[in-house]
């Protein structure tokens, strides 16, 4: 199935756009773009996830406020490459987090389904913008009882906390005060 997803930043100008595809299991195709204004990034994104939802590929291409370019893969036995390179020191992080990204809260989300009163921690590939800088980053995932009729989550890692709202699929609605999703109707 297709979808267009767009969010806007709440706490400064931003908005990001994805196309995404799902497929069999919990594959995800997505290709985004991503603008703003307290990063300073202009930035274009391609992701792939396999069946069971984990991240295998992904390309971000920054143009704004330096042109740079990550690639990151992610192989089936757990090896991480940058830009083609090896990272054995990240073989025991198996996600990955976009700094200021809409869509991939998601990824964890989804593929995890946890109860109402359920945490999970994580060890994440945090991708800091605009310098695409990957570090390992802790997170956790703790599933609250709904908002409105809809699935809610506490997010924390280090220094920061926000409960996110999601759609019956997954995909971030309200990220506490810092990003909300725009209603689809109108668009084709």
């Amino acid at each position: 199935m297709k979808q267009m997803l767009f969010w806007q930043r709440l706490d400064c100008p931003g908005l990001e756009q994805a196309e995404i595809e799902t497929g069999a299991g919990l594959s995800l195709s997505a290709s985004g773009s991503l603008l703003h204004a307290d990063t300073g990034a202009s930035l274009r994104y391609r992701m792939q996830l396999d069946h069971h939802g984990r991240l295998s590929h992904a390309h971000i291409d920054v143009s704004a406020p330096e042109p740079r370019q990550l690639t990151l893969q992610h192989t089936e036995s757990g090896r991480w490459l940058v830009n083609g390179q090896a990272q054995p020191a990240w073989d025991g992080c198996r996600e990955l987090d976009l700094q200021s990204c809409g869509l991939t809260n998601a990824f964890p989300i989804r593929r995890l389904k946890l109860g109402i009163g359920d945490s999970v921690e994580l060890s994440m590939l945090f991708v800091r913008l605009p310098s695409l800088t990957p570090a390992i980053c802790p997170q956790r995932y703790t599933r609250l009882p709904d908002h409105d009729g809809m699935p809610c989550y506490r997010y924390e890692s280090p220094g920061f906390a926000a409960d996110i709202i999601v759609d019956e699929q997954g995909f971030t609605l309200h990220y506490s005060d810092f990003l909300q999703r725009l209603p689809d109707s109108g668009r084709d």
